[in-house]
């Protein structure tokens, strides 16, 4: 019984601890729509949320994700808190708590950044209730004092009592009656002084009530009916039901089948519609245990309706009790093998909770109903061995019976202690509402004596203020109105990919699991491509799809575009032919033109004849590219070319349909005024035409992205502006710039790779695997982006060797490739690979993922510079890599203070040449040897140096410095202070 009621606690008061008095929702619909400032569109939009939240979570969210929007187009910090924050609420209210909590740890973070103590409470809080909801005790307790410390410091009492009933809430989950007691009358306390209503004064009437349910005492029906009172005061229809089926659990648990059914039945009609998962197993459990005893079908429906919602909400201990009751209920119908398959789903799904000892007597009671259904079926066999395996159970009860019976006399005594306290504190909030009454009644009696007119300033005053406050409240939100529905796809899709990628990592999965498992990844993988696609054409079909026109080489980024299809399929038997015309400027949507090339060659991969041929043709016609992919299919006929573009479309009743592919670069032709259609150029092909306008002239000035601005700039954008130039002619030399390897057999992939890197690197070329090992190993460079597939050698030989070589082991090495398979990704990172991007890639993607890589080695090497003696496995380094510096290590160890130690004696001492260790230690360390060395003895002053009574002139020698003025000049130059100066 504690366990239903923790956890109906648990996730009302979660909800509730946000709770806002109802504003008029036309109202504020009309404001919305007559308004244009962002500002206050998102303050108007949060209210609107707050109004829907417990009615309509689908007009919620609409409000929420219009938040979110127009806080991102706007950079407003304080709409984008509103949003995570409100976000929160909206999936804890789906029962979603891992997207409930991603978003209120972003809007913790927020608040911290804003320095907004209320901000910073109210989330902390949220995070203790999910907390306390994964049973994780300390990290509960943690924030939920976080959130008390922070709400202290502000004016905000209601927030201040929201923290009371969550500090309840606990101390009722661990039955600490008498202090979550407390906590709900302070905040009645609060709240009578306040002289007003909320949602949170009536989740701690409600609260009190289940504790006095638990105790078994007839005070909760006053109470739970105190809290139904509030809520219907305050308008809050979830709230007033809430009340109902509170009621009716506290009825059904004192044997009054009858109120409790009454009861029951008007909160269902309720939760049914508003579709809490979690309230409707309570009470879909409930209503079969009281018909029972009345009417054995509406038992069974009730029963079976709570297995569903249970197992949707992961309520296992629900799950357990009614399959439990279900088996003893088809006992009674003979219905033996339904019985059977019931207590069977008891034992297993407590076979999960072995630490809860409660549930031994759920298993041991599902034995007793199988032995009993097994004897009716003369199934002897298998009723003596659950026999047996019941007395094993049998006698671990007993055991355990033993100890709480010892308990039991010990909390009957702390009980009947914890109803005294009860009763005492009950009392003391009694006089204490008898004293905020006095008070007032002295107050009002004070005021009537200044006068009538001073009473009516007040007044006019204290409503005035009440009205900025809720103006500020509406000022504080933005818009959220558009949805991010794949949030809501995305996270059982990710929960599917997660698992099964795990599972082909293994190396002893048989062929049959690995074929199995890979069917999964690749449809999961595809409802997330269909996700994609459906969010692209609601954005179009919404308007707010807008084009983002810049410049750039055409025909490289098609190239690029292009090259993974003709890889897949040589994969699949095809034939690739690809003709890509010559184009000087084009100004075109990159995001855009990726999505329709990749849309149609996808389609022409699936649907081309066995052995057949695809044919990609691109070419400049009067201020327009037309692009052309045709390829070999037999079974599509004249009459199906024009719904060829209709959603889902299904050419006859065996063929797979369309999808949505083909419909998305329609609409996305259109939306860059082109056109797109499709024809039969012979009875055995099909080939898809679009035509898109390439020239600035045709787009709106709107429609040129912002970049392009100021296309005179003397700094070009280095993706929207792609090389047409001599590679010779672009190089830079700055020597400060970090040095990169581009390997790749095509030369318009590296061409296009430089483009986009040649303003912030300096970049090498090779065009196989075995070029690029000998170029590395002459130049050492600071990172490698490499193709695999590669004639001569390929891109894996290329990192084993690389990674093998204490020359170049710590060089980050990027691979391009266009296998997107698991086992194709494991084994390039299993050679070491620092990242594996498949193509085509995203520009921005590659460019962050390289700056990533070089600022880890820069990190690397600071950390290096700061530590007196090399660490190695403290900081994370390849084997090679940690060997090389524990040699160098054992060498200072034994050399450094020698003055003849130097350039040359290092280099034979390590076994490498002095240019390769001078590039090594650079690259480790960010010192050249000569200052590696320098640096090494100073640290080593240094700590002498600390030791006091030593003269410094005898230090410098010491550690390898023949003159004691140039020590001194050294130790200046890196210590910033003199050998003197650093005693002191």
């Amino acid at each position: 019984m504690k366990t239903h009621l923790c956890c109906l606690l648990t996730f009302w008061g979660f909800i509730l601890s946000w709770g806002q008095e109802t504003i008029q929702i036309d109202s504020l619909k009309r404001l919305l729509h007559e308004n244009k400032d962002p500002t206050e569109t998102v303050r108007l939009s949060n209210e609107l949320f707050e109004s829907y939240l417990y009615t309509s979570l689908d007009s919620a969210d609409r409000y929420r994700k219009q938040i979110g929007q127009i806080s991102k187009q706007n950079s407003y910090t304080q709409g984008n808190y509103f949003y995570n924050s409100q976000s929160g609420r909206f999936y804890f209210a789906k029962s979603n708590l891992d997207s409930a909590f991603f978003y209120i740890k972003a809007a913790a973070t927020i608040a911290e950044e804003l320095d907004n103590k209320s901000y910073m409470a109210d989330n902390y809080k949220k995070i203790s209730i999910i907390y306390d909801v994964w049973r994780n005790d300390s990290l509960s307790l943690i924030f939920i004092n976080k959130a008390l410390v922070n709400a202290k410091e502000t004016d905000d009492w209601r927030l201040l009592s929201s923290i009371y009933v969550a500090l309840g809430n606990r101390s009722f989950q661990s039955t600490q009656y008498p202090e979550a007691l407390s906590y709900y009358l302070k905040l009645d306390s609060i709240y009578t002084n306040q002289n007003s209503l909320d949602k949170s004064l009536a989740a701690a009437y409600s609260n009190i009530g289940l504790i006095y349910s638990e105790l078994k005492d007839a005070q909760a029906v006053k109470y739970l009916k105190k809290s139904i009172d509030v809520y219907q005061k305050l308008g809050h229809q979830e709230g007033m039901y809430y009340g109902e089926a509170a009621l009716g659990i506290h009825y059904e648990l004192q044997g009054n089948c009858k109120a409790s059914i009454q009861h029951l039945l008007k909160a269902e009609d309720f939760y049914e519609e508003y579709k809490d998962a979690n309230m409707l197993a309570e009470i879909y459990m409930r209503l079969g245990n009281c018909y029972l005893k009345e009417d054995i079908g509406k038992a069974e429906k009730y029963l079976l309706k709570s297995n569903v919602v249970s197992e949707e909400a992961q309520r296992i201990t629900f799950l357990a009790t009614n399959n439990l009751v279900l088996g003893n209920l088809y006992i009674t119908r003979k219905e033996y093998r339904k019985a059977i398959s019931y207590f069977n789903k008891t034992i297993e799904l407590v076979s999960g909770l072995e630490n809860n000892k409660s549930e031994r007597l759920n298993v041991l009671a599902a034995y007793k109903g199988l032995i009993k259904t097994y004897t009716k079926i003369k199934d002897f066999e298998a009723a003596v061995a659950t026999y047996e395996k019941s007395t094993v159970l049998e006698d671990s009860v007993k055991r355990y019976q033993n100890h709480l019976a010892v308990e039991e006399l010990e909390r009957k005594y702390q009980t009947e202690k914890k109803e005294q306290e009860i009763k005492l504190l009950t009392s003391q909030a009694e006089l204490e509402k008898q004293k905020a009454k006095n008070e007032k009644s002295l107050f009002i009696a004070g005021i009537l004596i200044l006068g009538l007119a001073v009473i009516g300033l007040y007044f006019l005053f204290r409503n005035k203020q009440r009205t900025n406050d809720k103006l500020r409240q509406l000022e504080a939100a933005k818009s959220r109105f558009f949805a991010n529905i794949s949030h809501e796809f995305r996270t059982p899709l990710t929960l599917i990919s997660g698992p099964v990628a795990h599972q082909l990592s293994k190396e002893q999965l048989s062929s049959e699991d690995k074929t199995d498992l890979g069917l999964i990844q690749r449809n999961a993988n595809r409802l997330l491509d269909l996700v994609d696609q459906l969010l692209d054409l609601s954005k179009i079909e919404a308007g707010r799809r807008k084009l983002k026109i810049s410049k750039g080489n055409l025909e490289l980024f098609l190239k690029h575009l292009v090259e993974p299809f003709s890889y897949q399929s040589v994969r699949k038997g095809l034939t690739f032919n690809s003709n890509i015309k010559p184009t000087e400027e084009a100004w075109f949507d990159k995001d855009l033109v990726e999505k329709i090339i990749g849309n149609l060659l996808s389609n022409a991969l699936k649907y081309c004849d066995e052995n057949g041929k695809i044919d990609f043709k691109a070419e400049i016609v009067k201020d327009k590219v037309c692009i052309h992919v045709t390829n070999d299919d037999r079974n599509l006929t004249e009459r199906d070319l024009p719904k060829l573009f209709d959603r889902f479309h299904q050419n006859n009743s065996v063929n797979q349909g369309f999808g949505i592919g083909l419909s998305l670069v329609k609409e996305l032709a259109h939306l860059s005024h082109g056109e797109v259609k499709a024809d039969k150029p012979n009875a055995g092909t099909v080939r898809f035409s679009v035509t898109l306008p390439i020239s600035k002239k045709a787009f709106a000035k709107d429609e040129l992205a912002m970049e392009n601005s100021l296309l005179e700039s003397a700094k070009p954008n280095p993706i929207a502006k792609m090389i047409s130039m001599p590679e010779e002619e672009e190089q830079i030399n700055d020597e400060t710039l970090p040095l990169l390897l581009i390997v790749d057999d095509n030369e318009e992939i590296r061409l296009f790779i430089k483009s986009l890197l040649k303003n912030d690197y300096r970049v090498l070329q090779a065009k196989n695997g075995k070029e690029g090992v000998e170029v590395a190993f002459e130049t050492i460079p600071d990172l490698i982006v490499s193709d695999v597939m590669m004639p001569v050698e390929d891109g894996i030989y290329l990192g084993n060797r690389l990674k093998s070589d204490e020359r170049t082991s710590h060089i980050p090495i990027v691979l391009l490739t266009a296998k997107s398979a698991e086992e194709d990704e494991l084994a390039g990172l299993k050679t070491g690979a620092d990242a594996y991007m498949t193509k085509p890639f995203k520009e921005e993607k590659l460019r962050v993922v390289i700056e990533k890589l070089i600022a880890s080695r820069t990190a690397i090497q600071e950390k290096f510079s700061k530590q007196i003696f090399l660490k190695p496995n403290e900081i994370e380094l390849t084997s090679l890599d940690a060997q090389l510096l524990q040699r160098i290590q054992v060498i200072l160890d034994d050399l450094l203070t020698d003055p003849n130690f130097g350039v040359t004696m290092f280099s034979d001492q390590i076994g490498l040449s002095r240019m390769h260790l001078h590039r090594k230690l650079k690259a480790l360390t960010g010192y050249s040897t000569t200052e590696f060395i320098r640096a090494q003895r100073l640290k080593l002053a240094a700590q002498l140096i600390k030791k006091k009574g030593v003269n410094i002139s005898e230090i410098g020698y010491a550690v390898g410095f023949n003159q004691p003025a140039y020590f001194s000049t050294c130790f200046k130059e890196y210590f910033g202070c003199s050998p003197s100066e650093y005693t002191s």
